[in-house]
């Protein structure tokens, strides 16, 4: 027999200890030992850390059960005239309608225009013939009437009664 045979014949018992003993090290930091970091300090399989996400949750769906009972309250009709207040899209060609409409009704005849969308707000640049201080105001009584939510931004009077300009913007939910 070789030298090393009789040694390991000889000590066997104590190869297998230190065998089992480096199992043991390099299973206790290689499974164990990361799996405790998640479990307790704070790692995401900690119970406290579970339990405060779990009470995060729970008021969440508080909120979205007082939500959702507020939306079930809604009146169909309200709902409408909001839609229609703050529409969801652009319709250019319905508002100019609805703006020379207005410009009819005030005795103004508009000559020019220009538009604008930029973030949900639609500015509206648009050029009056023939329009005074009064056929202005009665324009902007109009525009006050209307449902959908128009700003007048600048207001501009040329000559003596020759025209007038006017800067509108309206608010859309895009």
């Amino acid at each position: 027999m070789k030298w090393y045979q009789i040694m390991v014949a000889k000590y066997y018992w104590l190869i297998i200890i230190i065998f089992l003993l480096f199992a043991f090290f390099i299973g206790y930091f290689a499974i164990i030992k990361p799996k405790m970091d998640q479990t307790f300090g704070g790692g995401p399989l900690d119970l406290k850390t579970r339990q405060e996400i779990l009470n995060e949750q729970k008021a969440y769906l508080e909120r979205l059960k007082k939500m959702k009972q507020e939306a079930d309250e809604i009146n169909f009709l309200e709902l409408e005239k909001i839609k229609y207040v703050l529409a969801e899209k652009v319709d250019v060609p319905l508002i100019l309608k609805q703006i020379k409409a207005l410009a009819e009704q005030s005795d103004l005849e508009l000559i020019n225009f220009s538009f604008d969308f930029k973030n949900g707000i639609l500015t509206i640049k648009f050029d009056f013939k023939k329009g005074n201080y009064q056929m202005i105001k009665k324009y902007l009584a109009e525009i006050e009437k209307n449902i959908r939510i128009m700003d007048v931004r600048e207001i501009s009077l040329t000559g003596a009664g020759s025209g007038a300009s006017l800067v509108i913007q309206s608010y859309y939910l895009e």
